[in-house]
């Protein structure tokens, strides 16, 4: 291996690796960024629950593409406030 490399691995464990801690003063701030996912949450099952009802309806009507999209869209939705909740426990 390369002198240069090797010395850079070296050095790589003596590195600090802090915590993270929440400053103070910010409860508020995350009891409702709590409340805000939950919300999203509830609204993306729901979403989904009655975009599924909606399609086994249309399966009968011939407008199934509706139901469809509906579906599509709450899984999204979901996914992104899913996302959004892991990315905002790397940050507070």
């Amino acid at each position: 291996m390369n002198p240069i490399v090797s010395a850079l691995w070296s050095i790589v464990p003596a590195l600090p690796n802090p915590s993270p801690e929440q400053p103070p003063g910010t409860e508020g701030v995350v009891t409702i960024l709590n409340w805000i996912s939950w919300i999203v949450m509830v609204g993306g099952i729901a979403g989904f629950l009655i975009s599924a009802g909606y399609l086994a309806f249309a399966a009968w009507t011939g407008r199934e593409i509706n139901g469809f999209k509906g579906l599509v869209l709450a899984i999204i939705a979901c996914i992104l406030a899913a996302g959004v909740g892991g990315i905002m426990q790397i940050f507070i």
